[in-house]
């Protein structure tokens, strides 16, 4: 299966399918004493939008991103475009404000 995913400078992007079913997760372990972190998905579309969610802020975001579990109601919401389930870890990115990409998003085909 082939798949195109484009990105715009201002995303109108929502998965519905992720925003309204709670199967689609994912819980964030982290094993300090081995220096592991596992990300377990509940499904390709719960890694699909947390992937599509870096690539965006990659090549047009402000330098940081937190996704973290939130809830409401007994249910875990969608935060950045991922569903972290209540017990997961926080995950934080970081990366460098200005300059440029090593190669042009064109090139990458």
């Amino acid at each position: 299966m082939l798949a195109n995913v484009s990105f715009a400078a201002t995303p109108e992007h929502v998965n519905h399918e992720v925003q309204s079913n709670e199967a689609h997760n994912i819980r964030v372990n982290v094993d300090a004493r081995r220096d592991h972190v596992l990300f377990e998905c509940s499904s390709r579309e719960a890694l699909f939008e947390f992937g599509r969610t870096l690539m965006q802020e990659a090549l047009f975001g402000s330098g940081e991103i937190e996704f973290f579990p939130l809830g409401a109601d007994g249910k875990a919401l969608v935060v950045e475009g991922a569903r972290l389930v209540e017990d997961s870890a926080r995950v934080f990115v970081h990366f460098p404000k200005e300059g440029q990409h090593v190669a042009e998003p064109s090139s990458w085909l």
